[in-house]
């Protein structure tokens, strides 16, 4: 078993889906997704005390990176989180267009990345690494309306603040899980009529 089918099994043991990317400064980045269902919610964030905090992640998220890059390091290699949690807060990366670029899924009308098993429902995190990981050109898939998608508006007509267009959210501030209300203990109350309401993939291979 080559290193790398060491370091991308490894990652597929601990996450959903996995792939492969590069960065321009030759730095090797996986991309890394976990399906959030009701038993492991990643959509539940809260503002207290105006602190955005992603308890989602935190709790099931942080772990599995602990793990990983514990054993990229015991390689022998540097590996570092991309954002909080592997989530790149500061536009860093652009997860969507990796994932696409990776093979992961393509994206929906309603502007998140549907895979063909889980759907609207991963959530991707990234890490990047001097380990030599591959790119697997046979997976990469260009930016393109997907075939899913085609003759289905049930996304952008269920947005209760029209934020949608096919495939692209022009403004953003607008979408109402961008602008959640909150519990009394401060956690966010998100709006996901488009994910819940989405019929691609209902049913699970």
């Amino acid at each position: 078993m080559t290193l790398d089918q060491q370091i991308t099994g490894y990652a597929e043991s601990l996450f959903d889906v996995v792939g492969i990317s590069r960065l321009s400064s030759g730095e090797s980045l996986l991309i890394l997704g976990l399906e959030s269902t009701p038993e492991r919610n990643l959509d539940e964030f809260g503002h207290p005390d105006g602190h955005f905090q992603m308890y989602g992640f935190e709790k099931h998220v942080a772990p599995r990176l602990k793990v990983l890059l514990d054993f990229i390091r015991s390689q022998g290699f540097s590996v570092e989180p991309v954002g909080r949690y592997g989530y790149p807060l500061k536009g860093e990366v652009n997860l969507k267009k990796e994932a696409i670029h990776t093979g992961l899924g393509r994206r929906g009308k309603n502007t998140i990345i549907l895979n063909p098993r889980y759907g609207p429902w991963l959530r991707f995190m990234a890490v990047k690494t001097d380990a030599p990981l591959e790119p697997k050109a046979d997976l990469a898939q260009a930016e393109e309306e997907n075939p899913v998608c085609h003759g289905c508006s049930i996304c952008i007509d269920a947005c209760p603040a029209g934020a949608l267009e096919p495939y692209r959210m022009p403004d953003i501030s607008i979408c109402l899980s961008n602008i959640t209300k909150m519990t009394e203990e401060g956690r966010s109350i998100l709006c996901d009529l488009c994910l819940e309401l989405c019929p691609a993939f209902k049913e699970k291979s």
